[in-house]
């Protein structure tokens, strides 16, 4: 109990000193339609692009009912004009993994990167940089890549090694080589298939880019694959094409279109990929989950905005996938139509999803991908009556093999500014109607940990939570009670120190930004 309270009243006794209040106060409460981005966020805080001088060093801990910790945390970011560099331990149970990275420009033109990577080429089928896009979000499924990544998160897998990145007017090369590698129960387990050895090379001309890429066992049976891509703009129009050819004769290809206009943005994309012919970190859909089936398919988003401050989207996928044998069809789709006023904004889904339809959610270690035929529907309402004060309720009704069920949550968050804090709460009631129905909450728990909880059955819960910053020093206090009798805390505190002058960023230097 000591140790409890003593802990607890760290950020108390830190939200008394005089400071601002959190800065990023007027983001907290997000309605969570996306929950792959949400646990990039989270997951790679240290990935964040940051301009001046930065200096960040922190700890955490999650807590049982008796006070045990279940898991430890600790993290250092430093950045400089032409340095940016991030590691992370944690540690659970008798098990510690580790995940760093660091990036340095010597010079205007050139860029090196050490540590855990993901690159980012083409648009994705040799190497992809994680989406991180739910099926169902405005993002999918076109974006721009982003060149070589650096990698602090701790599920997925990634390359464990270096690169360098030159420029030169309007031509870029980079060279990559490394392990490719992914967070276990037991640490870093590297992969059987070898090492990793790669260039590409990529030139850009008024609205045209174009790369070649190649990578010596690059895809996922360890054959060399080799590829071209090319990207063009033209008002508001966005055309991609890539294609990819492995050692053994298997030619992939992926090609989409975007359009932005001014009541309607649309985006189309399609692909055919042979049995394991596709990159070992390539993540479109159907491909990094099924890789030992041949795979093709097309997916199409619509989003329009309405007279009367109403919008909706449309999201549809049709996928393929064969093993020789066995021919599977499978299909997912989402309606969303949502009204927004000044200070509030309500929101109805529905989304139906087959057997084998694969979420792009990234899951981590030990969790299984849900496969089982679902479909669900979702209704929400947010406001904001003051400045100070932000209101979310949901309800859902998921359904499908599992079973069918109702859920009821809401979330609140107040800034406490005489306190320099602010205050969140949520609470949830659930209960199945039929079997065991899955329900997929989103619920803030701290700092740092990923917000989307997966219950079955039925059950209550209630989190309360706390964050406090102080100049340089930030706190977070979380706790959780549910109705089968547990409870968890989490604490974490981390000191950064951000110089107020602006300087170029080292994702800013000229040529080095990617296509």
């Amino acid at each position: 109990m000591k140790r409890a309270a003593f802990m607890a009243a760290i950020p108390l006794m830190l939200s008394c000193v005089r400071a601002s209040g959190p800065r990023d106060s007027g983001s907290v409460l997000s309605e969570g339609a996306d929950p792959s981005r949400d646990r990039y966020l989270t997951e790679t805080f240290l990935d964040d692009k940051s301009s001046g001088y930065t200096l960040e060093a922190g700890v955490g801990s999650e807590l049982d009912l008796s006070g045990n910790a279940e898991r430890k945390d600790a993290w250092v970011r430093i950045g400089t004009r032409s340095i940016r560099g991030a590691c992370r331990v944690r540690g659970t149970g008798d098990s510690f993994r580790e995940a760093c990275h660091l990036a340095v420009v010597p010079t205007g033109r050139v860029r090196i990167d050490l540590g855990d990577l993901i690159p980012d080429l083409g648009i994705g089928l040799i190497s992809s940089g994680r989406r991180f896009t739910y099926p169902f979000s405005t993002r999918h499924p076109l974006y721009r890549p982003k060149g070589i990544r650096g990698w602090t998160g701790f599920y997925g897998s990634f390359i464990r090694g270096g690169s360098i990145h030159a420029a030169a007017g309007p031509v870029r090369v980079t060279f990559l080589s490394g392990r490719p590698a992914s967070h276990g129960s037991h640490g870093v387990e590297y992969s059987g298939g070898g090492d990793i050895s790669g260039i590409r090379f990529e030139a850009e001309s008024g609205a045209i880019i174009g790369g070649r890429t190649a990578m010596d066992s690059g895809s996922r049976s360890g054959e060399r694959i080799a590829g071209l891509d090319f990207t063009f703009s033209s008002s508001g129009r966005r055309y991609m094409l890539e294609t990819a050819r492995s050692s053994s004769g298997n030619i992939s290809a992926t090609w989409g279109m975007t359009i932005d206009g001014k009541d309607l943005d649309c985006g189309i994309i399609g692909w055919s990929v042979p049995a394991g012919s596709d990159g070992f970190l390539a993540s479109f859909p159907g491909l990094s989950t099924a890789s030992g089936r041949s795979r093709s398919g097309a997916s199409i988003v619509l989003k329009g905005k309405l007279p009367r401050r109403m919008h909706m989207s449309v999201w549809g996928e049709l996928r393929r996938s064969s093993d020789g044998r066995d021919r599977e069809l499978d299909r997912a789709l989402r309606f969303e139509a949502g009204i927004k006023w000044k200070r509030s904004a309500a929101r109805c889904a529905w989304s139906s999803r087959v057997k084998e339809s694969e979420d792009l959610v990234p899951f981590p270690p030990g969790e299984e991908i849900e496969t089982d035929i679902t479909h669900g529907l979702v209704l929400s309402f947010s406001c904001r009556p003051s400045a100070l004060l932000a209101l979310v309720i949901e309800l859902k009704r998921p359904g499908g093999e599992r079973g069918e069920g109702l859920m009821c949550s809401s979330r609140a968050s107040l800034a406490l500014r005489s306190l320099h804090s602010r205050l969140s709460i949520s609470a949830a009631s659930y209960s199945s109607q039929s079997g065991n129905p899955r329900f997929s909450l989103y619920e803030p728990s701290g700092g740092g940990k990923y917000p989307w909880k997966a219950l079955y059955g039925s059950g209550k819960r209630v989190a309360l939570g706390i964050d406090t910053e102080i100049s340089v020093i930030k706190a977070s206090l979380f706790f959780l009670w549910t109705q089968e009798g547990t409870a968890e805390a989490a604490l974490r505190l981390s000191s950064a120190s951000d110089s107020a002058l602006r300087t170029p960023s080292l994702h800013e230097c000229q040529g080095l930004s990617g296509s």
